[in-house]
């Protein structure tokens, strides 16, 4: 038997490997799964995230458990997906929750130790003393020079005052140059040549093509220990001078352009005496603050409130003008000769992309030359303003959101109703039952069976529904209250918890009062799921009496 069986497990004309060879193999396996994944979690610890460092050691020691006990070797083939799901699913999910613990923001990226060695060595927070030179700049390349960065740039630089011009390399003091007589040709309209010792003039777009070149060049010192020129702009280098110290003893940092110092706070900041801060903040952990934020700020005196409201109201209408929709066109469609042609022609909007399908209608509905708009403007002398009145913004958007659902519906809703025994809607007749008894009385009962959880899912669909909102018309019109960041009308959840994480505006970058809000989110579709699963076994128990 157990010949035969390895007969079977092996490939046509090779020998069954021995138990001996497997387990080498596996362990070969393994120990290269191991090093792939000790080489990214050290690295990415070293860059400071540990919280996904420790996400692949312990996915990486599931995946050894998995493979090593003999027990669990019959699911071992479900590994490599598991590892998935637990990367990209878990893991986000788990580290959401983290960050909305935080006061993870734009200005609190790093941690304390990362915060402080970039303020006290980038050129980008230097300052540039009262009397010192500044200068403008060209860029020069060593074409000579590959494969290593050192001594690869030079800097061709006039001084914006007494129009002195320099030569300087890195770290080599300034040279003085005099334009059109270095000997070199040709040159610029400024005077500059195209080359001088051994270096090529560039333009700055050249350098910018590559990310890390570009953070390297910004991060040099020119001209020298004794008179440091540093890099501050696209056009601007000068004698600019360390200008925060950070003094271990005192919690801060020592300004030196101002003398004061700057204390570290509970909150992640570094502030002085005066309330201003630092340019930098540091990431910490502040506990339920931000959940604190949600429910007291954010949800009494901000538009979090109103937000959700309109959430929940545009995902129920949008449920029901669909399913409404859908339902009657196939009822109407039932029996009918051509019903075939004429459904597969209202399955367009349901194949057509939702993005190509949204940005048609926004040019219809656009309110100086939409279709729509100028044809009753002609016809009534007025057209709705859909972009700038909140009521009508909000009607268009479950307006298109009907003509993109309202198939799915009909199509699911045709095949239920063909299921449906006739020997039932006779007996509603012999019952005296009429047409519209026969519909909310066995129709919409035993519809509501089979169709039930796909309401709900739609519904859950819905309420994340991000890309209509931002497509049709980016959440506007604007909230008149100056909100940070800005709100629309018809902003639901997902919206404003990414203008919080993401916008430009005033108050985006809120990393950790976004996660609160998306940890919220979580558990609001979790509660509408269970509600799913009860509301399903409700409607099965009315089926059966039906």
């Amino acid at each position: 038997m157990r010949r035969a069986l390895a007969a079977v497990g092996s490939p046509v004309g090779l020998p069954a490997l021995s138990p001996i060879v497997q387990l080498i193999l596996r362990l070969v396996g393994l120990g290269l799964v191991d090093a792939l994944a000790l080489f990214l979690a050290v690295n990415i610890w070293d860059d400071g995230n540990w919280f996904l460092s420790v996400a692949i050691v312990l996915t990486t020691v599931f995946v050894n458990v998995m493979n090593l006990v003999p027990r669990l070797w019959p699911m071992r083939w479900m590994t490599p997906a598991m590892m998935l799901i637990g990367l990209l699913a878990v893991y986000p999910m788990i580290y959401t929750g983290y960050v909305s613990l935080t006061n993870y923001s734009e200005g609190n990226r790093q941690t304390k130790v990362e915060v402080i060695e970039r303020l006290e060595t980038e050129t980008q927070y230097f300052y540039l003393p009262e009397g010192a030179s500044n200068y403008f700049w060209t860029l020069f390349r060593n074409p000579e020079i590959e494969g290593q960065t050192k001594g690869k740039y030079a800097l061709w630089l006039v001084d914006e005052v007494s129009g002195e011009t320099f030569f300087t390399e890195e770290g080599q003091a300034l040279e003085a140059v005099t334009p059109y007589e270095t000997g070199t040709e040709p040159f610029d309209d400024q005077g500059i040549p195209a080359s001088y010792k051994g270096y090529e003039q560039i333009k700055i777009f050249e350098l910018l093509k590559d990310e890390a070149e570009k953070d390297y060049f910004f991060s040099l010192t020119f001209g020298g220990k004794d008179n440091p020129i540093g890099i501050v702009a696209m056009n601007k280098a000068g004698n600019y001078r360390q200008r925060w110290y950070w003094e271990e003893d005192r919690n801060a940092f020592r300004d030196d352009m101002t003398g004061m110092y700057y204390q570290a706070t509970d909150e992640g900041q570094f502030v002085a005496p005066n309330n201003e801060e630092a340019p930098l903040g540091f990431w910490k952990f502040i506990g339920l603050e931000n959940y604190k934020e949600v429910f007291t700020s954010s949800l009494k005196d901000g538009p979090l409130l109103a937000v959700f409201l309109w959430t929940v109201a545009f995902s129920f209408f949008s449920v029901l003008t669909a399913f409404s929709v859908g339902l009657l066109m196939a009822l109407l469609l039932e029996g009918y000769p051509f019903a075939r042609y004429i459904r597969s022609l209202l399955l367009i909007p349901w194949a057509i992309p939702g993005m190509i399908g949204i940005l048609i209608w926004r040019g219809m509905l656009r309110g100086t030359d939409g279709v729509i708009p100028a044809v009753m403007r002609d016809l009534f002398n007025w057209a709705p303003p859909f972009f700038t009145d909140p009521g009508w913004a909000k009607f268009a958007i479950l307006l298109v959101n009907l003509w993109f659902a309202y198939p799915y519906f009909m199509l699911i809703t045709s095949g239920t109703l063909q299921s449906i025994p006739a020997a039932l809607y006779e007996a509603a007749e012999v019952d005296g039952a009429n047409v519209w008894s026969k519909f909310w009385k066995v129709t919409l009962p035993l519809l509501l069976v089979s169709v039930g959880p796909l309401l709900v899912a739609s519904f859950v669909f819905n309420f994340n529904n991000y890309l209509l909102i931002e497509a049709l018309n980016g959440g506007g019109p604007q909230m008149t209250e100056p909100y940070a960041p800005p709100v629309g009308h018809t902003d639901n959840l997902i919206t404003y918890t990414y203008n919080y994480a993401f916008s430009s505006g005033g108050g985006g970058g809120n990393f950790g009062l976004a996660s609160a809000i998306a940890v919220l989110i979580f558990f609001i579709v979790g509660m509408l799921t269970i509600f799913q699963f009860q509301l399903t076994r409700r409607w099965e128990e009315v089926g059966e009496n039906v």
